[in-house]
């Protein structure tokens, strides 16, 4: 619908003020009575043309208009207004050629990398992972449907500190287990281990695995091997919850195995000939602060171990070597401070600056009878993942995850999405896909119709109530709505206009009866009630939230 309107609007400023682009905006009105849409152009016509806005609106609002939409000005703005045969002539093509409608080749193949969660192997997923996990899943799907080759990628934090904490933690546990002490672990342990629940039973496993034979061993040797056993089977943990929340990667990709690799001495030899490094008390430094960071970053320790930034540079430069256009990082919101250096040093290494995209993603506050539910990896008492799935269920889960932008906060209360009412927006929308397939379903019985056999486009024509021509028009305009989504990386707003086209067919439903004596009546609202089925359906799938068929 608005790119009807653009390319009129484009033609008008090439042919009368031989301009080939202007920064102007085109939205929907608040106060639908003003149109369908309005546009800020004449204000910013104005600077150039030295001509009141008021002015300009009134001169070019008349070549502006055509068959399918009215132009008039209002106030130095360009409202318009569609025509109803424009409205169900593109109402008919939907019903035509179905969720296709929606969709347009906007990628034409561009080879992009997606990296989401990429949480620590070092404990169970927790809500923040969730909601990473469901905006990237939700990417990936917009992605592809408008035409983008895309390749999902796991990135595993498998070496460094952490790591190296999470395989002392087991450990730790594992001499409680035979009644072992050691004041060295302990002391470590109490202040920087893991202490979750789950700790305690990978103690018991790995002890069951290895029997006394890992107590033999050096104790670091012995950290080191618990690191991995345990990685190994915290990796099986997300995987399996990943799974069941329909989240799926292309690769997974090791930090350990980066680290391994030729690739980090080949970014260390690129940024040494572009002099961007130097030696400074035994450790390898980055000249970061060149690129906007407030100080220099090591990239090599003085005992010789390359920093977390030294691997996540020979990552990115490992992604780079493999060809992809563009790459996509959601990163959670603590990572916001860190993004200027690394972007510094592919810069350094001749990567341009735009094929790094960064989304963040803040953290999800839990509650339950109006109290929150804290969580805490470092303490056992947070929250999995894996529980909130097992409580609600994944559709809530997906929904709500994305009904804010990702880089906002977000509260989750389990009561209301474990209810059956209109206040919970999954079982709003569901209901409202559910309510249409039990119509379609009363039709086929008492009037052998089956609207997803008929030829429905055949009859909107007859139908006149002017809010069914609404609801056309903001089913119409989610085309726009999955575009934005898809160019702005952000996927929320199509729960936002899920919600929007819900409240509006539910309104319409139960003022409007469907199964009347006029067939031409009945079967015009047939046909409105399957756009909006088309509409619901292939939103859903986006967002990988079933469409029910009853509820």
């Amino acid at each position: 619908m608005k790119d009807l309107i653009s390319q009129r609007l484009q033609e008008l400023l090439s042919k009368k003020y031989g301009m080939q682009s202007l920064d102007y905006s085109l939205d929907i009105p608040k106060d639908s009575s003003l149109g369908d849409l309005a546009t800020n152009i004449c204000f910013i016509l104005a600077k150039h043309v030295k001509k009141p806005p008021n002015l300009i609106a009134e001169e070019i609002a008349p070549e502006l208009s055509c068959d399918e939409f009215e132009a008039y000005p209002l106030r130095g703005f360009i409202n318009f207004r569609f025509s109803e045969g424009y409205v169900k002539d593109s109402f008919k093509e939907l019903l035509k050629v179905g969720q296709s409608y929606f969709f347009e080749n906007v990628g034409k193949g561009k080879k992009i990398q997606l990296e989401f969660v990429s949480a620590n192997p070092t404990g169970p997923l927790h809500l923040g992972h969730g909601r990473g996990a469901v905006v990237g899943d939700a990417l990936y799907r917009l992605l592809k449907a408008f035409g983008f080759d895309v390749q999902r990628e796991y990135y595993i934090n498998d070496a460094g500190n952490q790591a190296y904490l999470f395989g002392l933690s087991i450990l730790y546990r594992l001499y409680e287990l035979f009644g072992m002490e050691d004041e060295e672990l302990k002391k470590t342990f109490e202040e920087e281990g893991y202490k979750g629940l789950y700790i305690k039973e990978l103690a018991k496993d790995a002890k069951a695995f290895y029997g006394e034979e890992i107590l033999k061993k050096d104790k670091r040797e012995a950290i080191n091997l618990l690191s991995e056993y345990g990685i190994k089977r915290m990796l099986e943990d997300i995987k399996d919850t990943l799974s069941f929340m329909g989240v799926a990667f292309d690769s997974w990709t090791s930090e350990k195995e980066i680290l391994k690799s030729a690739i980090l001495q080949e970014v260390i030899k690129k940024l040494e000939e572009r002099d961007y490094i130097y030696w400074q008390d035994g450790a390898l430094w980055f000249k970061s602060s060149l690129f906007g960071d407030d100080k220099d970053r090591v990239l090599i320790r003085s005992d010789g171990t390359p920093t977390y930034f030294a691997g996540d540079i020979a990552y990115h430069y490992y992604k780079y070597q493999r060809g992809f256009e563009e790459v996509i990082n959601l990163w959670g919101a603590d990572h916001w401070g860190y993004l200027p250096r690394l972007k510094g040093a592919l810069k350094a290494l001749g990567i341009p600056e735009s094929w790094l995209k960064v989304e963040f993603v803040q953290m999800v506050r839990l509650f339950s009878e109006g109290k929150e539910i804290r969580m805490s990896k470092r303490t056992g008492e947070f929250v999995t993942l894996k529980e909130l799935l097992d409580e609600v269920g994944v559709d809530a889960v997906r929904f709500i995850f994305l009904t804010k932008r990702s880089d906002t906060p977000l509260d989750f209360d389990i009561d209301l999405v474990k209810s059956n009412t209109a206040e919970n927006p999954v079982f709003y929308v569901q209901y409202a896909h559910a309510r249409i397939r039990g119509v379609f379903r009363e039709v086929v019985s008492r009037f052998g119709i089956d609207p997803d056999r008929e030829k429905l486009e055949e009859w909107l024509n007859p139908l006149k109530d002017s809010q069914g021509l609404e609801l056309m028009k903001k089913v119409l305009f989610f085309k726009d709505t999955l575009k934005d989504a898809v160019l702005s990386l952000t996927p929320h707003i199509i729960v936002y206009n899920l919600l929007e086209i819900s409240k509006l067919f539910h309104n319409y439903y139960n003022h409007h009866r469907v199964m009347v004596e006029d067939r031409s009546v009945m079967m015009g609202r047939l046909a409105l009630l399957k756009g909006i089925e088309i509409t619901l359906k292939a939103s859903l799938n986006l967002i990988g939230v079933s469409a029910p068929e009853r509820m």
